[in-house]
């Protein structure tokens, strides 16, 4: 743990000179009050769409939105006022081309030192800009004399303003208000964001949404798509080349853990993430925690009515070898003295070719991969102290009136996900 003085230095090498841009929508609480929550939160999504491209191409970095406000960063004071004009513009050219869009804003920018964290920044520059905005007037920008300082001021048509007085500060602020309505237009080349910003607490949120979708996905593969896979010919056997992994069971969850982890990667790298993700996600994850209650009802209730639930709809043309037992041994001939090819695990499948009966023990023929076959036993003989014991069950693959209706769950899960998805205020 540090100790106060570590702690103090590392605190005053995290302290920067930033220059911080603050905007917020003019009268929101009107605008909340008029159009009722859903449509002024959709509002201020697309005002949040029009903002984010611009501040990104000024090479700044947005912090946090605090209800309709927007906290940005950079590092060169110029770029904020250019951001703070190339705001308003776009703003004025969404008014322009949408007689119903009225949305306008205070911007304020401060220039200083602040405690420059990864996702935050602390201290007096920020309050000053937070101050700076909320004495400017609608369609507004305003900057103090600290970022007027910085800048080449021939670039921009400043005028000077009264200054603003602080409480715990001697001295006025003095204020310059940029007028951007006469300034080169700076928004020729930006459209409307398709991407919205992502919070340490969203990026969190995120990978439980891909945990569900993932198991969600395995579950399918497991239960019902390998079958039809294999049923069709087109069994994963580029994953069965070799006769240390025989079975695609362990690759999927190798690959599944890895997506995982190469996920959570990139998610702590980005701090913007795709709408269309974020939307395939939700439907994604309410699909997985559907078909998750919709399996434990079905496996805990017993409903006279559920006995039609396991009629076929559907038979694989192929009969299939399920392995039940752990450890159970793959042979090159039907001898358990002969060749291993592999241990199996529980759960693994193989098309059936044919059986025999060698030594009052019945051995299955399957097909292991394109090149080669091989031979399982059915069960293991009882011996003293040795009990009988079931290796494997020979069976079709069955798709069920149970199975429709868990598939049609899903799907209307997920699209309710994805067309119902909203974007949380952060």
């Amino acid at each position: 743990m540090l100790t106060d003085k570590s702690t103090i230095e590392v605190i005053k090498k995290s302290r920067k000179q930033v220059t911080i841009l603050f905007s917020d929508i003019e009268h929101s609480t009107r605008h909340w009050e008029r159009r009722g929550d859903v449509n002024a939160r959709m509002l201020l999504d697309r005002h949040n769409r029009l903002l984010f491209p611009v501040i990104r191409k000024f090479h700044g970095k947005i912090i946090k939105t605090l209800g309709d406000a927007i906290m940005a960063s950079f590092s060169k004071p110029e770029n904020a006022v250019k951001a703070g004009i190339a705001i308003q513009q776009q703003l004025a050219a969404e008014r322009a081309r949408d007689k119903y869009f009225s949305l306008r804003t205070r911007i304020g920018i401060h220039t200083g030192k602040g405690i420059v964290e990864y996702d935050d920044i602390f201290g007096d520059v920020v309050n000053v800009a937070a101050k700076v905005e909320n004495s400017a007037d609608a369609n507004q920008v305003l900057i103090t004399h600290s970022t007027f300082a910085r800048i080449d001021t021939e670039k921009f048509q400043l005028k000077e303003k009264e200054d603003l007085n602080l409480v715990g500060k001697r001295k006025g602020i003095s204020l310059y208000s940029c007028d951007w309505l006469e300034y080169e237009n700076l928004i020729s080349n930006i459209k409307a964001d398709s991407i919205l910003p992502l919070l340490k607490s969203q990026k969190l949120e995120l990978i439980t949404y891909v945990l569900m979708t993932m198991a969600a996905l395995f579950f399918v593969y497991q239960y019902y798509f390998r079958f039809l896979l294999a049923d069709s010919g087109m069994s994963f056997s580029w994953f069965q080349e070799t006769t240390n992994i025989p079975s695609d069971y362990p690759v999927i969850l190798l690959l599944q853990t890895g997506t995982l982890i190469a996920f959570a990667y990139y998610l702590l790298r980005i701090d913007f993430i795709s709408r269309t993700l974020l939307r395939i996600l939700s439907g994604l994850f309410g699909s997985g925690l559907a078909l998750l209650l919709f399996a434990s009802f079905n496996h805990y209730t017993d409903l006279p009515f559920k006995k039609r639930w396991y009629e076929p709809l559907y038979q694989s043309e192929h009969l299939f070898v399920e392995v039940l037992k752990n450890h159970t041994q793959l042979n090159k001939k039907p001898d358990k003295n002969s060749e291993v090819i592999s241990i199996l695990p529980e759960g693994e499948i193989f098309i059936y070719q044919n059986s025999m009966t060698k030594n009052g023990l019945r051995w299955d023929h399957v097909k292991v991969n394109n090149k080669e076959n091989g031979w399982i036993p059915r069960k293991i003989l009882p011996a003293f102290g040795v009990a009988e014991e079931q290796l494997t069950r020979t069976r079709k693959f069955s798709y069920r009136y149970y199975d429709l209706y868990g598939t049609l769950i899903g799907l209307l899960t997920f699209i309710w996900g994805f067309m119902s998805f909203r974007i949380r205020p952060s």
